[in-house]
């Protein structure tokens, strides 16, 4: 059994009671509230001629993508788009949906540059694992030696936050879309702040249990020597925003790897969350298609994917390429 003191503990860094009011800014919404023009940022005439003028100088002198800097290219109208999107996941609804890259112009290796190139005008991309994985291409069937992350056969991922059993939880997820799976697989993102006011109204005793601690299961990605496990709130707040370490899947498991049972209002507490995201319809639904790439708030907010069915040609086989956001700490996985 692990004791608390032999988990990594992650309490210190709560710094603020759990606000007693309800909130009310950009990033508290319901799915009636926005449309897909909310979320979506147009790849202009202007941005596709300076991607297409990027691919082509990388043509006669490639680099290798982790090298290659947005500023020593002419990309003014890509920037002025990557503006757009900081502002809807940085300060706005919390999410935005980029629309869309000519992938058929490129090679895969020259989208993974300008997707490299892009994204980096938004935060720093850091390591997804203590090994120092920056990019991870997400299939259902990988090859050998590549950094794959391997897709139970498209059995859905349910509400949770990325990393969120580290130190230094990633502020941005994004996804590349290179081919979306031939059925199914929509993605779905709610904010903390919809799911807080939801409970707060509900459920306002398992909602504290939130800002209480549970364990975590680091799922062997943290660094040599390190507890398997953490131990950390579900939610917290910095007396400004909300943050995030829920993830019921890696509590579950944080548990049965502690050789400890969760109690009842844990569990309470992590099901009532997801059931009111649902019932209240807290989420905005979208799917991912080729050249679309996906920005969301890691740290204020939740996501998920449906369940999802590859078909036979490659076209039809699922492939996102993912890159993590960090502003804090060092490039490195536990910053």
């Amino acid at each position: 059994m692990t004791t608390k003191d032999q988990a990594l503990d992650l309490t210190e860094e709560v710094s603020a009671p759990r606000p007693a009011t309800f909130f009310s800014n950009a990033k508290v919404w319901r799915r009636a509230d926005l449309s897909t023009s909310d979320w979506t940022v147009p790849v202009t005439a202007e941005v596709r001629a300076e991607l297409e003028a990027v691919v082509a100088d990388l043509r006669r002198q490639p680099m290798p993508v982790n090298l290659l800097d947005h500023a020593e290219f002419e990309m003014d109208a890509s920037r002025a788009m990557m503006t757009e999107v900081t502002a809807k996941v940085r300060d706005g609804i919390g999410f935005a949906q980029i629309d869309r890259l000519p992938l058929d112009n490129w090679e895969v290796e020259e989208t993974r540059a300008v997707y490299w190139l892009l994204i980096s005008m938004l935060s720093r991309p850091v390591a997804q694992e203590s090994w120092g994985t920056i990019f991870r291409d997400i299939v259902e069937h990988g090859n050998d030696g590549a950094d794959y992350e391997i897709t139970p056969a498209g059995k859905p991922l349910f509400y949770h936050t990325d990393n969120s059993a580290s130190r230094l939880v990633n502020d941005y997820t994004s996804l590349m879309c290179i081919h979306g799976a031939a059925e199914g697989g929509a993605s779905e993102y709610a904010t903390l702040y919809n799911l807080y006011n939801a409970m707060a109204d509900e459920a306002p005793e398992l909602l504290d249990r939130l800002f209480e601690p549970f364990y975590h299961h680091r799922q062997g990605i943290e660094p040599k020597g390190d507890p398997a496990v953490s131990w950390a709130p579900a939610l917290a707040f910095d007396g400004e925003k909300l943050e995030s370490r829920f993830s019921p899947n890696k509590i579950t498991s944080g548990y049965k790897l502690a050789g400890v049972d969760m109690d009842n209002a844990g569990r309470a507490a992590l099901d009532t969350a997801c059931d009111l995201i649902q019932k209240k319809e807290l989420s905005a639904i979208f799917m991912m298609e080729r050249g679309q790439i996906q920005v969301i708030n890691n740290r204020e907010g939740l996501h998920q994917r449906a369940e999802f069915k590859d078909g036979a040609a490659t076209e039809q086989k699922r492939h996102l390429m993912r890159l993590w956001l960090r502003g804090r700490g060092r490039r490195q996985f536990d910053g």
